[in-house]
């Protein structure tokens, strides 16, 4: 109980005495009030320290030195200082990080005090002590600072005010701390990509602000990843201490004042989608962890990849290790469902800005079926354990669910069956607008405004249009022929006739691993550089050229309810609004009053933007209508 006191007296001075320095440097009344606020924490600083080492080596020398010395050399800097008023950005750094060091030193001091040894890292930093001073600091801050930010540094840094109490050696629960985090990150993730949708069209925006944060969070999910490998939370911990620093610093400074455009600027954008992405990879990760999809501890986690595992002594061992370990995460559930929640509820709020209901119904259908026929069919439900018998859930095509075998022909030609009738009938949408997971990630709205890179990206520009290149049909007819002879091969090595594995994984299992669980996720973060639904654009997905060729054979088109309209059109909203870039549709409307493309899979962007209301879609639907008018007249 004493010593409980004495910690708890120790820390509030502390605290109160750091609360005054705060509000000094935040108020920046005077010059010489700033210096001594900047000389005061200076001293808790080599307090903490020499205190620390004292308590651990029993050396008073060492507490001497630190403070005798910081007492004249520490003086003449700060008063040294000359400009000020010039430096601020450089003195709320220096404090910052003062503060953030001080407050560790403090935690190593209190870890010492308590249990006799010394201190590490994970202890110094996970423990009561230095929580809820930083938390009560960094809420001060915030609080001294709010008036003077803008909103959206506010939504920032409440977000990140939000993350940080949650250190797993402060529950009896581990599982609490994870879920929590997770759950705080994936809103924040939504709120920063709305902000920045929001923002689109202003010059300057936020975006190295944002890139800032998102490292922070991507720094803090790599921390939670890791130590379920290495049961250590060093790099967690030095996530916090950073995330504190950003804060405080940012709290008194305001945003980062180097502005940009992510709709102009295809760094910029590849940047924020970059440290998105890694921040969910690690998030998925983890979260897999926590429901037990992966095993804890190196051996327990390489047991669970989908891959054998390869000996790294040599290149290609560490290059098949390192697809083994990206694939088995962006393919494992929690993933995808952790992706499925921030995707779905951008994907809403652009269904919500959609007037037209076929639009809107199709959109809605998107998510829904995310939801079902993405995480809870294959994974969840009763029947998850025979999907692969049944026609039409066996998805994406040859060598998803398991090898080509007898046992499994049902299924999987059933689905090819299923989804020709469907893709003849109603076009390629039923996949590459529904039931696919692309369209969900790629028509949220943030990721939908991307899509000026169709145009304005060097490799985006070369797909525009629906004509069928040269090279795209190089591309979808050697892929397709590849995954089919792969197809036969894998049935051979299921009757016995051939022995061919690639270190003993069917071959048709191996394409679909790195075709959707690693190259497509390349494509996606590339968007920038490919524009958006490049899985079209370049006929790099088989499976979506396959529905794609029977929609083109099909029902389904575009047609426009009065070509003199879209001749007399000077806007041309629906070249502009397809996300698939087919920038040619009004010249076929004006010819022939109709659309009709490989490449449309009917988003229905262009039936949306169309300011006359003279688009529409036509399929089985239209033309049975047509066949019954006829018949009755």
């Amino acid at each position: 109980m004493n010593n409980f006191l004495l910690l708890f007296g120790i820390a509030f001075s502390m605290l109160a005495l750091m609360i005054y320095v705060i509000y000094e440097v935040e108020k920046w009344r005077s010059e010489r009030r700033v210096l001594t606020a900047l000389y005061i924490e200076g001293m808790m600083l080599t307090m903490n320290i020499g205190a620390y080492l004292y308590v651990t080596y029993h050396c008073l020398f060492y507490f001497l030195v630190i403070n005798g010395a910081y007492a004249f050399l520490g003086l003449y800097s700060i008063l040294s200082i000359k400009n000020i008023e010039r430096k601020r950005e450089v003195i709320y750094a220096i404090f910052s990080l003062f503060m953030v060091i001080s407050e560790f030193f403090m935690g190593s001091l209190f870890v010492v005090l308590q249990t006799g040894k010394p201190a590490t890292i994970d202890s110094s930093v996970e423990n009561i002590w230095f929580v809820s001073v930083m938390l009560a600091e960094m809420s001060f801050t915030f609080y001294l600072s709010f008036r003077k930010l803008d909103k959206i540094t506010r939504n920032y840094l409440l977000s990140l005010l939000l993350l940080m109490p949650w250190f797993p050696a402060l529950f009896p629960n581990f599982v609490i701390p994870f879920w929590a985090s997770a759950i705080i990150m994936i809103g924040a993730t939504i709120m920063i990509y709305e902000t920045l949708y929001n923002q689109r069209l202003r010059a300057n925006q936020e975006t190295f602000t944002t890139m800032e944060l998102m490292a922070i969070y991507m720094l803090m999910m790599l921390g939670e990843f890791l130590y379920f490998i290495y049961s250590t939370l060093v790099v967690f911990d030095i996530s916090m201490m950073i995330a504190m620093t950003w804060f405080i610093f940012r709290s008194l400074a305001g945003p980062n004042p180097i502005k940009g455009n992510y709709l102009r600027n295809s760094k910029l954008a590849f940047g924020i989608i970059f440290l998105t992405f890694v921040m969910e990879f690690f998030m998925g990760g983890t979260l897999d962890f926590v429901e037990g999809v992966f095993s804890p501890g190196i051996s327990g986690f390489i047991s669970s990849l989908s891959l054998p595992w390869l000996p790294l002594n040599s290149v290609q061992g560490a290059m098949w290790d390192f697809i083994d370990v990206v694939g088995s995460v962006l393919g494992s559930v929690w993933f995808l469902i952790m992706m499925g929640i921030e995707m779905g509820f951008l994907a809403f709020k652009k269904m919500m800005e959609m007037h037209v209901r076929e639009v809107r119904v199709r959109m809605m259908l998107m998510i829904i079926a995310y939801a079902i026929y993405s995480i809870y069919i294959p994974t969840f439900s009763p029947i998850s354990s025979i999907s692969q018998y049944v026609p039409y859930l066996w998805s994406m095509g040859i060598g998803t669910l398991a090898p080509v075998s007898n046992s499994v022909l049902v299924g999987l030609i059933g689905t090819y069956v299923v989804y020709a009738i469907l893709s003849f009938l109603f076009g390629s949408r039923n996949l590459c607008a529904v039931t696919c997971t692309a369209p969900l990630m790629y028509q949220g709205n943030f990721y939908d405004a991307l899509k000026v890179y169709n145009r304005t990206s060097r490799l985006g520009k070369k797909t525009l249009t629906s004509k069928l290149s040269l090279w795209y049909k190089a591309i979808a007819l050697g892929i397709s022929i590849f995954v089919l002879a792969s197809a036969i091969v894998s049935y051979l090595n299921s009757e016995g006739i051939l022995h061919f594995t690639v270190y003993g994984v069917d071959i048709t299992l191996l394409i679909y691993f790195i075709w959707f669980d690693i190259m497509w996720y390349i494509l996606f973060i590339s968007i920038p550089f490919l524009g958006t639904f490049a899985c079209v654009t370049t006929g790099y997905c088989y499976w979506g050229v396959f529905n794609q060729a029977v929609s083109r054979i099909g029902l389904f088109r575009l047609k426009v309810k009065d070509p003199q309209q879209c001749l007399n059109c000077k806007t041309v909203d629906c070249a502009t609004a397809c996300p698939v870039g087919l920038t040619d549709m009004r010249a076929s409307f004006i010819k022939n009053g109709e659309f009709r493309s490989m490449k449309c899979i009917g988003i229905g962007e262009c039936v949306n933007a169309c300011p006359y209301d003279n688009i529409m879609f036509y399929d089985v639907r239209h033309w049975l209508k047509e066949k019954f008018s006829k018949v009755s007249s």
